[in-house]
């Protein structure tokens, strides 16, 4: 039998390893707590799961990806960080068997289709979606519970494409994996779902946002039938030749650190995507991040395009909260070198595309916390000013992502039922 000294004892090492443990807990919550800006998600609850998630983001991710040494494995960190945590922690949506799904390939393009089970849909039209992830993270699986919620909620089929991604497939390849398979698409969709293929709508996010945007504008300047019944972005990530919007500088004077999309990361992604080196250039992303890449002979193209911006600043200014003055450029002749030949291309920075005339009816979702907020803007008010029947919604409370959480943010509710109820009212127009 144990002596009640030793007992005591015993209890007495619990009790301080219990008191260590939860001072650890303690110490740990309150190095990573950082208070959300004010209006960021809107109910308490939002705010409560914003709190918890995103330090955890930034546990899992943000801070690890800035110890590599090398861009790639940062992109290679995140997106398998970005897997795992989809699996683990992402929302899900059960579709309760009311969804047909299944995995086909078309013209060497994996893609996955979501209709309801029998084929009782609503309408005689489907949805193209696109994800985002800066085309170097995320898949059609990461996507699941969004797209299959969409698919149940529309009663509508829905094709999610897996695009090849960056640093291993640069730019033009993506594009060309969603052509294939959208043009394969437009072809059988009939015979196979039973569509009518002059209602189809297609729609990204962020990066994919880009993608959608590319595809619709290439569609309409080569005049290629069946047209696009619409298009819907969703925060999209559109141009880097200006990375000083308001919405980059508010970024820098009030976010830093969060585990949100970031300038630096953009200038990775994009860059990656170019097909530059970033384990070889990394020293290039502070001239970027300035705009010293942009060449004296593109600098007044990309002042024609984004002189609409002063407009969004006027009406847009985070409600008079101080943002930094822009800050002094870094000019880089060998970033301005490497990226003449995409700044202003619009296959890939769709925002830079003059003539916008042809586009089908167009969605534009944009964030009042995402860097990408402006260059959402600024479209979306040139889409109008070119008479394209074009619907912006500005969710003054949302961030970039946001819909990885649709199903337990209350600003992420909202912007699917809007997305839901502005494509089923456009396809029924078509």
């Amino acid at each position: 039998m144990m002596l009640k000294t030793e007992k005591e004892s015993i209890r007495t090492r619990r009790i301080v390893i219990c008191i260590a443990i939860i001072s650890l807990l303690l110490t740990t919550g309150y190095c990573l707590y950082k208070p959300l800006p004010d209006g960021f998600t809107v109910t308490k609850w939002d705010r409560t799961v914003m709190h918890v998630v995103e330090p955890a983001l930034r546990v899992a991710y943000y801070y690890p990806s800035r110890m590599f040494s090398k861009a790639s494995d940062m992109v290679y960190w995140t997106r398998g960080v970005m897997n795992v945590l989809t699996k683990v922690l992402g929302v899900f949506t059960s579709t309760n068997g009311q969804l047909d799904i299944q995995w086909h390939h078309w013209k060497g393009t994996p893609v996955k289709s979501y209709r309801p089970i029998n084929n009782k849909t609503s309408t005689d039209g489907a949805v193209i979606f696109i994800h985002g992830g800066g085309f170097a993270l995320g898949n059609v699986e990461m996507y699941d519970s969004l797209v299959g919620r969409l698919a149940l909620e529309m009663k509508t089929l829905f094709i999610s494409i897996e695009y090849r991604l960056s640093p291993e497939t640069v730019f033009p390849g993506g594009i060309m994996d969603c052509e294939a398979a959208i043009d394969h698409f437009l072809q059988y969709g009939t015979t196979q779902f039973g569509v009518n293929t002059s209602k189809v709508i297609i729609m990204g996010d962020s990066a994919g946002g880009n993608l959608a945007t590319v595809i619709a504008q290439r569609r309409a300047a080569r005049q290629k039938l069946p047209k696009l019944a619409g298009q819907v972005l969703i925060y999209p990530l559109l141009q880097m030749a200006d990375m000083q919007t308001m919405s980059y500088r508010y970024f820098n004077s009030h976010l830093q650190g969060y585990a949100l999309v970031d300038p630096e990361s953009v200038a990775y992604y994009y860059m990656f995507y170019a097909g530059i080196d970033m384990d070889e250039k990394a020293y290039l992303v502070p001239s970027v991040t300035s705009n010293g890449h942009v060449s004296k002979k593109l600098q007044s193209k990309v002042q024609k395009i984004m002189s609409h911006n002063s407009i969004i600043e006027k009406t847009h200014n985070y409600k008079n909260i101080s943002v930094s003055e822009k800050w002094e450029i870094k000019p880089s002749v060998e970033a301005q070198e490497l990226m003449e030949p995409f700044l202003t291309n619009p296959d890939f920075s769709p925002l830079m595309r003059e003539d916008l005339s042809n586009l089908p009816p167009t969605l534009v979702i944009t964030c009042e916390f995402d860097i990408l907020r402006d260059e959402g803007l600024v479209y979306g008010y040139r889409l109008k000013t070119s008479g394209v029947p074009t619907t912006t919604i500005h969710y003054e409370n949302g961030f970039h992502a946001m819909l990885n959480f649709h199903s337990d943010l209350d600003e992420a509710m909202k912007t699917v039922e809007d997305i839901e109820q502005w494509t089923l009212d456009t396809i029924s127009r078509a």
